[in-house]
């Protein structure tokens, strides 16, 4: 349900990547940044914060699987899907070409 909601709203998965990405940087920065005063808070605000991730990951992993089964919803982002696979395919081939020489 939620997922499927997350998809018509036109949210691309790879903005949940984007926020796991974000959260570990981010846990590692809130540890990084701790002081002699509050350490034992600022690891726990790291650990934290770090926990997201993969919570992240698997909800952007959903939305590709519906991406790739029903589409992007938001057209400009479909038309630059289309585009990068359509050049990955073109090199690709043009790569293959090119090894059996």
């Amino acid at each position: 349900m939620i997922i499927r909601t997350l998809h018509r709203l036109g949210i691309p998965s790879d903005a949940f990547h984007a926020m796991a990405g974000a959260s570990i940087l981010g846990s590692i920065a809130l540890w990084a940044m701790r002081s002699k005063d509050d350490q034992a808070h600022a690891e726990r605000l790291g650990i934290f914060v770090g926990l997201w991730a993969p919570t992240f990951m698997i909800i952007g992993s959903q939305l590709h699987t519906e991406e790739s089964n029903k589409g992007l919803t938001n057209p400009q982002l479909q038309a630059v899907s289309n585009k990068v696979e359509g050049t990955a395919d073109q090199t690709r081939r043009q790569a293959e070409q090119h090894a059996s020489r």
